[in-house]
């Protein structure tokens, strides 16, 4: 089985680098763009389903991957993005200042630092596992899907596959509008291809 994990176009809070967890942000002209441009890129594979996040942003990516399939994408709440609790709306700076004990402790063990009024990352890497098991569960070995989610239920997934700890999750980049390749079968998961990297 083939999955492709991507990750929604952009927001104007991801240009604004404010975090963006549950608050229902619309995809801006930029997002659009790379919503259209991963549909262009998937308009000849034989996707069988599509699966999306209930947010927006997730949502309308999901529906310009359909489009061209003639399918409807089916909703996984457990896909959403990590719930940034009393951060959400702030940038990074805001947050800096703001939340200082945090910070550390994000900075030190992000898998388990306590987002004021949010979730943790570890919880974030449970559900989106489960999501994702829950998926495939539902398809044949032969067919191909796609799966549109956000950025760290999506690096909470490589580390799983690369069995990197949730700790080191920062290793890897998924931008907006990027694509994972993963692969599912009797030997488990493995993805399909080069491990997305953070570059800086």
């Amino acid at each position: 089985m083939r999955i492709f994990l991507l990750r929604h176009g952009a927001t104007d809070w991801n240009l604004a680098g404010k975090c963006q967890g549950l608050t229902d942000v619309e995809l801006n002209a930029a997002g659009r763009e790379q919503a259209e441009a991963a549909a262009l890129r998937l308009a000849t594979e034989k996707i069988s389903a599509i699966y999306s996040s209930h947010l927006k942003r997730a949502c309308d990516t999901a529906a310009a991957v359909a489009r061209p399939h003639r399918l409807t994408a089916r909703i996984e709440e457990n896909l959403r993005e990590l719930d940034h609790g009393a951060l959400e709306g702030l940038t990074f700076a805001e947050i800096r200042t703001l939340h200082v004990d945090f910070i550390r402790d994000w900075r030190e063990r992000p898998a388990e630092a306590v987002i004021p009024g949010g979730e943790r990352l570890i919880e974030v890497d449970g559900r989106a596992w489960v999501a994702l098991g829950g998926i495939v569960a539902r398809h044949r070995d032969d067919e191909t899907l796609v799966v549109v989610s956000h950025n760290f239920p999506i690096l909470a997934v490589v580390c799983r596959i690369l069995d990197t700890p949730l700790n080191r999750y920062r290793e890897y980049h998924v931008a907006p509008g990027g694509l994972v390749r993963l692969e599912y079968g009797a030997a488990g998961w493995r993805l399909d291809g080069e491990p997305p990297l953070r570059a800086d």
